[in-house]
């Protein structure tokens, strides 16, 4: 079964947006199942605006942040009013109500520009109990994507932008060696069909040649080789396999993808050279790890 695991869950939102409220209930309703980090380069880019501070850093940071679709950022903002009533009753070390009403106004800016972010999450008014629930069932759904949901929500990256182009799109996949979400139908798609079969002759063969000593070493690599690698200057441009660690580590490179019309085939074609990369090397009982960067996802 391949899944994506979420590395981190980014809480944000203003003072007094009950952030610390809805940490401890998510870890409670989850059982601790992920890594909650309490405010992100969100936060720092927002309080440097605030202060008249240079934000290139905290542009790049946050940027990095939300295009690593292993990442989710959860953004709480209730009404200013329910904002300004926790202030008048217990009053905030930092902030006065003046500047607790820039930074709001701030972090609300933030919220719309980000909300159409797969894997950012909005949670306007109270977080009760009942949204608690609500966003952790999201959160096991999210991890839980198929291929169609990994290229809708590459799809929704890219629509957030006005170019219809998001730079650095990135994700991890982890599968236990079954491999089982693999379409082998969808292998055959008409227009792609020729060009994953020449993908997969020029890595078998390049994992035959190694294991040969057919290299400008004459030097029989082993199965823990660096040098299993495909390359070209086609859309997947690179790709490189590395058993390490208990673990098959997978990483590819596109240079560009139509996100709307040919990333699904795509994301089962990866599965599949992986599974094909696995078997090769007859490793059993190992997982494997799929690492993939999209350098410009893209609707045309």
């Amino acid at each position: 079964m391949i899944k994506r695991p979420i590395n981190y869950i980014f809480l944000e939102g203003p003072d007094l947006a009950g952030k610390t409220t809805f940490y401890e209930n998510v870890h409670k309703s989850s059982e601790y199942r992920w890594n909650i980090q309490d405010r992100s380069a969100l936060s720092m880019l927002i309080h440097a605006k605030y202060y008249g501070r240079d934000t290139f850093r905290h542009v790049e940071q946050l940027r990095s942040e939300l295009y690593n679709l292993n990442n989710v950022t959860i953004i709480l903002l209730p009404k200013w009013d329910e904002v300004a009533r926790r202030f008048n009753l217990r009053g905030d070390p930092i902030q006065n109500i003046t500047s607790l009403r820039k930074l709001y106004d701030l972090f609300s800016e933030a919220a719309e520009e980000l909300r159409t972010l797969p894997n950012v999450n909005v949670i306007e008014g109270i977080a009760d109990d009942q949204v608690v629930k609500y966003t952790v069932r999201k959160l096991i759904e999210y991890e839980n994507a198929s291929s169609h949901q990994i290229q809708q929500n590459c799809v929704n990256a890219a629509f957030s932008k006005e170019s219809k182009e998001v730079v650095g799109l990135n994700f991890t996949l982890f599968d236990d060696g079954s491999f089982e979400d693999i379409d082998e139908g969808d292998l055959l798609f008409e227009d792609e069909v020729d060009y994953y079969d020449g993908i997969i002759t020029d890595i078998q063969k390049k994992i035959a040649d190694e294991l040969n000593g057919d290299n400008p070493y004459n030097r029989k690599e082993t199965k823990e080789s660096r040098r299993f690698i495909y390359h070209s200057d086609t859309c997947i441009s690179l790709a490189h396999f590395l058993i390490r660690d208990d673990s098959l580590d997978c990483k590819f490179f596109l240079r560009s993808s139509n996100v709307k019309d040919t990333l699904y085939y795509d994301i089962n074609f990866i599965k599949h050279m992986s599974k094909v990369v696995y078997n090769s090397f007859d490793i059993q009982d190992k997982f494997c790890r799929i690492s993939v960067i999209i350098n410009s996802g893209h609707i045309l």
